[in-house]
């Protein structure tokens, strides 16, 4: 049975990816959210995977992926160049042959084969052309800014699309410290986000390919779908930074699974400095076996360290720009949550019930291992997504892809994490 429990848990996660995804050009429904919270329900009553999905699902899983594609082209939100169709047909058949892997006799070097055409299709889709969205206008030019001695929070964004936040940047330092060399080196911040994708892809696939308790050869599959679930190409077309967050968490887990928990520190802190929404994460990793409240000091620590330059230099600006943007952001009838439908009154009270749920029953069901780690922290960002103000297809695919993530390395565990527990009791 544990096995069918992760292949529902896979398939759900797809299927919020594909709901996700459609909902850039269908205007989301309440039906949308019932069944988002109906899956998010249904995982955090049951026991939570031991093992890796069966084949079928995964399957299924790229079958999906390859409907959405053929049925909803991302192409309406970008300035497209001839390049653009190559990099989505490449992605569409990366999708066939992720679903199709289950049943072929083909050697392990495939996964280098199938990483070469994930890479690809994202280089491809970077050339093919500029994403019409205010987050790729602030990223470049912060980068730009920092070249010459500005202040990103300081910066206005006169490029950004009619319409779209133009005034102030919003996310934490991290955001533009990781792309700044790709936007200096190679004239696009998406080159590093494509390559932190890949690398979160190789990064999974290796760890369950050589933990200590050596999976099933169906982990491949799985881990190579992290890199084709529904809205991955149209995350990698608009710039959002989720795949760097993707890279920081599974390195965090590997590391933690591996007893190296010190280690993680730096990939966890340097995701909390990128996206402020991650904190909500910051409860489980307090209570987590082998991390513990100490290590949650000292990734607040390392986070506070890179943003603290930035606070200096412009407090009222910075405070504005980080914190003060997001609280007073009207609700948008966009969002994939259920907040625009709740009494003004309990709208906040939610957003904390769902959250002390989610902590409650991840923290004393999730398996002690990166995969409930990572299985964990996709179900309280999915509550938080589905409870909070605002929630669209980048966090959706994020948590999605912590799942898929966590499904890819079930049942890998190296002695190291035993020793670590063992430490904190």
């Amino acid at each position: 049975m544990i096995v069918e429990r992760g292949a529902v848990l896979l398939i759900c996660a797809t299927l919020i990816a594909s709901m996700a995804a459609s909902s850039i050009i269908y205007d989301p429904v309440p039906p949308l959210t019932v069944l988002g919270f109906g899956v998010i329900s249904a995982v955090l009553l049951v026991e939570f995977p031991g093992g890796v999905p069966a084949g079928w699902a995964v399957s299924l899983s790229g079958l999906i992926t390859v409907i959405g594609l053929t049925l909803r082209l991302p192409v309406t939100g970008v300035i497209a160049t001839h390049w653009l169709p190559y990099g989505l047909g490449i992605g569409a058949v990366v999708a066939l042959l992720v679903a199709l892997l289950p049943y072929l006799p083909l050697p392990r070097w495939y996964a280098l084969i199938a990483l070469a055409g994930m890479a690809a299709s994202f280089a491809l889709i970077v050339l093919g052309g500029r994403p019409l969205i205010d987050v790729w206008v602030m990223l470049r030019d912060a980068s730009a800014g920092l070249l010459h001695g500005l202040n990103p929070y300081e910066l206005k964004f006169p490029d950004v699309p009619r319409g779209q936040d133009d005034y102030c940047f919003p996310y934490a330092p991290g955001a533009f410290l990781w792309t700044a060399p790709a936007q200096w080196l190679f004239g696009d911040v998406r080159w590093m986000e494509s390559a932190c994708l890949v690398a979160a892809v190789a990064l999974t696939w290796w760890h369950a390919a050589n933990g200590g308790r050596r999976p099933e050869g169906r982990a491949l599959p799985v881990a190579l779908l992290l890199g084709a679930i529904p809205g991955t190409l149209h995350v990698v077309e608009q710039s959002w930074t989720e795949p760097m967050l993707l890279l920081a968490m599974v390195a965090g887990a590997v590391l933690i699974d591996r007893g190296r928990a010190n280690w993680a520190i730096v990939p966890l802190g340097l995701a909390l400095a990128t996206k402020q929404y991650l904190v909500v994460l910051l409860p489980l990793l307090v209570f987590w076996p082998g991390f513990g409240w100490r290590r949650v000091i000292a990734c607040g620590a390392l986070a506070g360290a890179i943003c603290l330059p930035w606070f200096l230099a412009n407090p009222e600006r910075f405070v504005a720009c980080t914190v003060g943007f997001h609280i007073f952001l009207p609700a948008m009838s966009r969002s994939l949550s259920v907040w625009q439908f709740l009494p003004t009154p309990v709208r906040s009270a939610a957003v904390l019930l769902g959250l002390l749920i989610a902590y409650a029953v991840t923290i004393a069901r999730a398996p002690r291992s990166g995969s409930g780690f990572l299985l964990s922290a996709g179900v309280v960002l999915a509550v938080f997504d589905f409870t909070n103000k605002a929630s669209f297809l980048n966090e959706w695919w994020f948590a999605a892809e912590l799942v898929v993530a966590g499904l890819a390395v079930a049942g890998t565990r190296s002695p190291g994490a035993d020793l670590e527990a063992a430490e904190l009791r």
